[in-house]
């Protein structure tokens, strides 16, 4: 067991575990917001006190029958005489929204995962050393493609919205025909009734939802807590109310009727960490960082209310990290931004090279919203709050939790230091 930063333990076993003994690990932990590895457990805390999520629903075990067509990219003829009526179990789910990593596939035709990812298409279905998968969503990805179903894998309107759980048994069926993956819905979009959105980098959140590891999906919620929960309370809203958060160039927000907002972290056209009342605004473009939150709440007496004084954004450069969980790990290193960065994760150059050997066919582990990985490239990648919850790459470093904000004001081309 080593730490994952400040809040949270990766916990490995022996790689020979098999999955009802991993997930009985898992059980006698389920009080914990805690992602199942390959042969590892990933337990996430807050303080001293770890995140109590919902126990998980244990459902029985089914069987589905999937037909693909192995037209892939990195699919060998030798392959053809056994993947026809294969079946394959899934072990535990991951990297994204009900991804499930299944056992099964021949040892002896295993295949490593590639050097860095590239984008791959909903449906595609590939191998990693001798783990095989789906990908129900179009994902950076780094697995060798095989082939595509049309199979509906994940939608956010069931309940489970992932058509594979842990336990499930596969059966591929190989088919020649066209595939036409169906246009998955990955999330059922958060809004804010009476609230127009026109244009801007935008995304509604909330606060993170742990639950949301038993379906493979990362709990998210805002780049920067404290600032959304500043703005919401600006307002007079709760916590846990949606709130706008706005990266790079804002949007244009109108309202059915006149509403109280608040704007908070980097600075914009609007005034920051004061609320007032209003029937639109426009954010514009935003300085000085990267995002902000704006909170809309109701109108009390149709009077502006103060907030107080919001959080300044460092300047200093500098974002404090645990070396690991993983070895060798790292305490310090200076970084540029590159332009490849959302709300999954920050691709970052080290302005010099590392002495380290990422390997690139490391078993699957959890992560969290901080974890950096290396890359096999060089690179390496800060996990966001959208971060997939398992990845294959070495974790050398994770970002302290009170220093995770300071992830979401990082712009292409910035230097920052990470330092212990």
């Amino acid at each position: 067991m080593r730490p994952a930063g400040d809040r949270g333990f990766l916990i490995e076993f022996d790689p020979n575990i098999s999955a009802r003994e991993l997930h009985a690990h898992a059980a006698e932990v389920q009080a914990l917001a805690c992602i199942v590895g390959h042969h590892s457990l990933y337990a996430i805390g807050a303080g001293e006190t770890l995140v109590s999520a919902p126990r998980r629903t244990v459902r029985d075990a089914r069987t589905h029958t999937i037909e693909v067509n192995f037209n892939g990219p990195e699919m060998r003829e030798e392959f053809r005489s056994f993947v026809d009526g294969l079946h394959l179990t899934a072990r535990y789910l991951g990297f994204r929204a009900g991804f499930a990593y299944l056992d099964g596939w021949p040892k002896e035709f295993a295949l490593p995962r590639r050097p860095t990812s590239r984008p791959v298409k909903r449906g595609s279905f590939g191998i990693a050393g001798s783990v095989a998968g789906f990908y129900n969503v179009d994902s950076p990805g780094g697995w060798n493609i095989l082939g595509t179903t049309d199979t509906l894998l994940w939608d956010a309107r069931r309940t489970p919205p992932n058509l594979i759980e842990a336990g499930d048994e596969i059966v591929l069926v190989a088919v020649n025909r066209e595939m036409s993956p169906p246009a998955n819905i990955e999330e059922l979009p958060l809004t804010i009734d009476g609230v127009s959105i026109d244009g801007g980098y935008v995304t509604v959140v909330t606060l993170p939802d742990y639950s949301r590891i038993a379906s493979g999906r990362a709990p998210g919620g805002a780049f920067d807590e404290e600032m959304a929960i500043a703005a919401n309370r600006a307002v007079g809203n709760g916590d846990d109310a949606p709130v706008i958060e706005c990266a790079m160039v804002g949007p244009r927000v109108r309202f059915s009727s006149p509403r109280a907002v608040a704007w908070f972290g980097a600075d914009c056209d609007l005034p920051k960490g004061e609320a007032f009342v209003c029937s639109e605004v426009s954010v514009g473009r935003i300085r000085n960082g990267l995002r902000g939150w704006l909170a809309v709440g109701p109108v009390e007496d149709r009077r502006p209310r103060l907030s107080g004084q919001a959080r300044r954004l460092s300047s200093t450069g500098i974002i404090r990290i645990v070396p690991g969980p993983h070895e060798p790990s790292i305490d310090h290193v200076e970084c540029e931004v590159t332009s490849q960065l959302n709300r999954v994760g920050i691709r970052l150059r080290p302005l010099q090279a590392l002495d380290i050997q990422a390997p690139a066919d490391l078993p699957s582990c959890g992560m969290q919203f901080g974890t950096i990985q290396l890359h096999p490239d060089g690179s390496l990648v800060a996990m966001g709050p959208d971060h997939g919850i398992t990845g294959g790459y070495l974790q050398p470093m994770t970002v302290r939790w009170d220093e995770r904000w300071k992830l979401a004001q990082l712009g292409p081309g910035e230097r920052v230091l990470f330092a212990v």
